[in-house]
């Protein structure tokens, strides 16, 4: 009986090693996975190279790490048995516990390690989750090699690339994803899901082996009242460009306007069509950052509808300074936040938030514990959306959209070529007060609040009194 229970104890010490030391596995699967992304990638031969000598000593060492602990592992788990044997023979051997008894006492010790006592994970994604959102997320090749395997599958079905497609865009916070939610509700748009997470590059192929079927829904991370479930579509477009780029527009301390090249942007179209399941359907992004290509996608295509929301900056730039202070300490939490928040390109709030750079002119600069800078960042982004002159671009006030939603979907739909319809939507009524407990420079709120006015005057359904 002593025996089984040393066997059970030394089954128990050994998984719970392993258990303890699990991020050596996980660090074995990326390094494997990144060494294959380094081998497909199109870097100059020079730069590959370098990249793979790095990588494959990288994953030795992982790997020799890994071997180590298995065999330790494995030691632990014989040591009773050997002892044992010594025992009863006076022979020192190496002895495999091969009975039911034996078997039954390392199974038993094995399972003691995972039975939760208390949970040590706070964040809302497991380890496992986790480790698969990096082996996909932080290989863009592989996912581009993904990619253009699906545009293809996609052309063989007849669904090529269409110039028409909807980008909803405006600051953070100014009620796209609320616009978005409306316009989704209108049969025959196409648009990315949580569902795709985190093979966004090749959502078909994910689709064959991930189909949630859960239809709860919680509110999300923002606290503002929007549920969201499995199925829930969310602005996940920008790992497309990011992955396009190799993140080439994203700086330390800001984000950089920059231009897509004939090839990118047909690129861009090629990816819309893995969304759509027929060739009538539209593609539907919300994108805050999309400001920063749209002259040159503009360039490429007259005929895209480009819908930009806008809010009281006032109230917008208090919300940003709250999300701000929340976010901060949310990643300081769950670090895995932030880095989920950067996969997907959004730096609008957080540890890890970066300003607009549009051109030459430098980004709004100061504390971003002070409301004084989210004004800034507001002025920063509506100055050059105010340039915006054409046909198939519309600027909607938040507070119009939530007084008439109606009216401003018809207004949508009206602008594009396909004809669909709006279900009924209720107004909304928005509980902020029009005041805020920050302190700001009066005249910096003056000049917000000009360009507001100016931004109410390009609004084709603008509120009947600008507040």
């Amino acid at each position: 009986m002593f025996y089984y229970l040393a066997l059970g104890l030394s089954s128990f010490l050994s998984f719970l090693m392993l258990k303890w030391r699990r991020q050596q596995f996980y660090r074995l699967a990326e390094n494997s996975v990144s060494l294959l992304n380094t081998l497909i990638s199109s870097e100059d031969e020079d730069q590959k190279l370098e990249a793979m000598q790095k990588g494959t000593t990288g994953l030795f060492f992982s790997l020799i790490s890994f071997t180590a602990l298995l065999i330790f592992a494995l030691l632990i788990i014989l040591t009773p048995a050997i002892i044992f044997d010594f025992w009863q023979s006076g022979e020192w051997a190496f002895i495999s516990p091969t009975s039911g008894q034996e078997l039954l006492s390392i199974s038993i010790g094995a399972s003691l390690v995972f039975i939760p006592i208390s949970p040590k994970n706070t964040s809302s994604y497991s380890e496992l989750s986790q480790l698969l959102h990096r082996l996909a997320l932080n290989n863009y090749f592989i996912g581009l090699k993904l990619f253009r395997r699906e545009a293809k599958q996609k052309k063989e079905q007849g669904i090529r690339e269409k110039e028409e497609f909807v980008i909803v865009s405006g600051l953070a916070r100014s009620g796209t994803t609320s616009l978005m939610n409306h316009l989704l509700k209108v049969e025959g748009f196409a648009s990315l899901s949580y569902a795709n997470m985190p093979f966004l590059l090749a959502p078909n192929t994910w689709r064959k082996i991930y189909h949630p079927n859960d239809k709860r829904t919680k509110e999300r991370s923002h606290k503002d009242g929007i549920k969201i479930g499995l199925n829930s579509n969310e602005a996940l477009e920008e790992y497309f460009f990011k992955a396009l780029s190799q993140d080439a527009y994203l700086k330390a301390d800001r984000i950089k306007e920059y231009a897509l090249s004939e090839d990118e942007y047909h690129d861009y179209l090629s990816y819309q069509s893995l969304l759509r399941n027929s060739p009538t359907e539209i593609y539907l992004a919300k994108n805050n950052n999309f400001l920063l290509r749209y002259k040159s996608v503009r360039a490429y295509n007259a005929n895209f509808l480009f819908v930009v929301l806008f809010r009281n900056p006032l109230l917008h730039a208090t919300s940003l300074l709250e999300k701000h202070l929340y976010y901060s300490e949310l990643q300081k939490e769950d670090p895995f936040v932030e880095e989920y928040m950067n996969w997907l390109g959004h730096h609008e709030f957080g540890l890890s938030q970066k300003a607009f750079q549009f051109g030459e002119k430098e980004p709004p600069q100061g504390a971003k514990n002070n409301l004084d800078y989210w004004l800034k960042i507001w002025l920063n982004y509506y100055e050059y959306a105010l340039q915006i002159e054409d046909a198939q671009s519309l600027f909607i006030p938040y507070e119009s959209l939530c007084a008439n939603p109606q009216e401003n979907l018809e207004l949508i739909l009206g602008k594009l070529d396909n004809r669909l319809y709006s279900p009924a939507v209720e107004p909304f009524t928005n509980l902020r007060k029009h005041s805020t407990k920050y302190p700001y420079q009066e005249a910096l709120m003056q000049e917000a609040m000009k360009l507001y006015q100016s931004l109410q005057s390009k609004a084709e359904l603008p509120l009947s009194k600008p507040y």
